[in-house]
């Protein structure tokens, strides 16, 4: 199980460290930050499968990092640690799905409980139906790829929590379902610019799952750098044999780890 901890005290951080590290299940990986963005960054390197953060930080606080974390894909597990013991900030907190809500200082034995919930939650090899239900998810993925795919649909179809899912994806493929979504959608659309002259730019976006041309633009951007339009008219000037390994020029193309 990877922890991430994030406080912009640096003193109160190293602290949680300490005693959540001590409480945590053996063999946990513990990731500290000292605020949103650092550990926005760490999420995507490491993808931890609980994230335990301060409420009040500055220029983006406890709430800002879980909506864009869950947003991006990046974690969808969360404690929240604060000072403040005002009703208010445990509705809102409840309303936005944490694991639990606990008050500065924390005890160790009540982090303990958490961190050993959140473990079973976890998706195990050890489970006789672990590779079956990945097998079948990654299945279902590649062939409706083109189609309105979410965590809850595939949580609804296969009778699953959409978080076992979230984290099955990270364990088979080590990456989160959008970016494994997205990359296999981006590597389908290179062979229909490619290939497929006749079809506007617009129409293989939709056919790859992109209903906006805009958002497909950015999608397609973000992975291999260049714009699908910009891509096409460089195609026409390469080999076809060139098609091979352009998903993500600026970043390497993922590949499954158990087939």
């Amino acid at each position: 199980m990877r922890v991430l901890i994030v406080d912009d005290e640096l003193l109160i951080l190293n602290g949680l460290v300490k005693i959540i590290g001590s409480a945590a299940p053996l063999g946990t990986e513990i990731f500290k930050a000292n605020d949103a963005f650092e550990a926005l960054d760490l999420m995507r390197d490491f993808m931890p499968d609980v994230t335990v953060t301060d409420l009040h930080m500055p220029e983006m606080n406890g709430f800002e990092l879980m909506e864009m974390a869950r947003e991006s894909g990046l974690c969808d597990r969360f404690i929240i640690l604060t000072g403040y013991d005002e009703f208010e900030y445990v509705r809102r907190a409840l309303r936005a799905g944490v694991v639990d809500y606990l008050l500065k200082p924390i005890d160790k034995n009540e982090i303990a409980v958490l961190l050993e919930q959140v473990e079973q939650e976890l998706p195990s090899e050890a489970d006789p139906e672990y590779y079956g239900h990945a097998k079948r998810i990654l299945a279902y993925t590649k062939t409706h790829y083109m189609n309105d795919l979410s965590l809850d649909h595939l949580a609804e179809l296969m009778d699953l929590h959409p978080k076992y899912i979230s984290s099955l994806f990270k364990k088979v493929t080590g990456d989160t379902f959008i970016n494994y979504l997205n990359t296999f959608r981006i590597k389908e659309a290179q062979k229909l610019l490619r290939f497929h002259g006749r079809l506007s730019v617009n129409a293989i976006g939709k056919k790859v799952g992109f209903e906006d041309k805009h958002y497909f633009n950015k999608v397609f951007k973000k992975y291999t750098g260049i714009t699908p339009g910009a891509y096409r008219e460089q195609g026409k000037l390469e080999a076809p044999a060139s098609e091979e390994g352009t998903v993500g020029a600026g970043r390497p193309e993922l590949q499954d780890k158990r087939s």
